[in-house]
């Protein structure tokens, strides 16, 4: 499914949308529906968007303005517009902005589920491309990447008295995971999302997200923890390291919240794990 943002100021308009547009017959799903051009952007922060649907004329922040920041930010994100007004110089603008549509209020259903089955079918094509793409990079690889994996030989025998580590990632595409997992074990000390990844390795988000949950059984994100909390464990067996500073290392600056999540990986709080060392 790909992911909607709507936002328009006028509540009945708003509803509207969200009843009357067959989302799901679309293969889209509405992740958020809000009434100001702020709350889109903080939106945006948190959660994947493949779709913008927005009112041209809302206080504070127009849809203008909130497509210009996104058009910035999120290149990949289709935009289309919605509004009361005829204004040439509105449309001029949406033209700027490369948007997909300007829909007229009171909004004609019939003309806007054509500019998003238009939509949908674009962003069909670029996944099959990405996929395309993959299938190149894979193919050039694989004969590589199989010369130079090393057999197994077994785990380490003196971790055999410590907890077990959180599992790591790997499996199908197994190229691009180790790559991807490369350039994660290079940041665990940074902020890292999964858009910065995708940009990085030339694919969408969404189409990254779904490879890398299909190639190694976790999402982006799981592995990243895992990954972190992995070299956390190993950092702790440096006594001459302070527990803040072995989180500051791993991409944490809350405390609290890197003990919470150093538990659930192995059971036990940092000091504990220290402690059985």
């Amino acid at each position: 499914m790909y992911q909607v943002l709507i936002a328009d100021d006028e509540t009945l308009d708003l509803e509207g949308m969200k009843t009357f547009i067959p989302w799901h017959s679309l293969g889209m799903e509405i992740v958020g529906a809000v009434t100001s051009g702020f709350s889109g952007c903080e939106l945006m922060e948190r959660e994947r968007v493949d779709v913008l649907v927005t009112d041209v004329n809302m206080p504070n922040m127009s849809g203008l303005e909130l497509a210009r920041r996104v058009r910035e930010r999120y290149p990949d994100v289709r935009v289309v517009f919605v509004s009361g007004y005829r204004d040439f110089q509105y449309v001029k603008e949406a033209l700027a902005l490369q948007a997909y549509s300007y829909v007229l209020k009171p909004v004609d259903d019939a003309e806007l589920i054509a500019s998003l089955d238009r939509i949908r079918s674009d962003l069909d094509e670029a996944q099959e491309r990405e996929r395309e793409l993959l299938r190149i990079r894979t193919g050039a690889g694989s004969a590589r990447a199989q010369a130079a994996s090393p057999a197994p030989e077994g785990g380490r025998a003196a971790e055999g008295e410590l907890p077990e580590r959180p599992a790591a990632c790997g499996g199908k595409n197994a190229r691009l995971i180790r790559e991807v997992t490369g350039y994660m074990q290079e940041r665990l000390d940074q902020p890292l999302t999964l858009r910065e990844a995708a940009d990085k390795f030339g694919f969408s988000p969404n189409y990254l997200g779904q490879l890398f949950k299909e190639g190694s059984g976790q999402t982006f994100n799981e592995c990243l923890v895992a990954l972190r909390m992995e070299r956390a464990g190993e950092l702790l067996r440096d006594p001459k390291l302070r527990i803040y500073e072995v989180a500051g290392q791993v991409g944490y600056r809350y405390m609290p919240y890197f003990s919470k999540q150093f538990k659930e990986a192995y059971g036990m709080t940092p000091v504990e794990f220290r402690n059985g060392l």
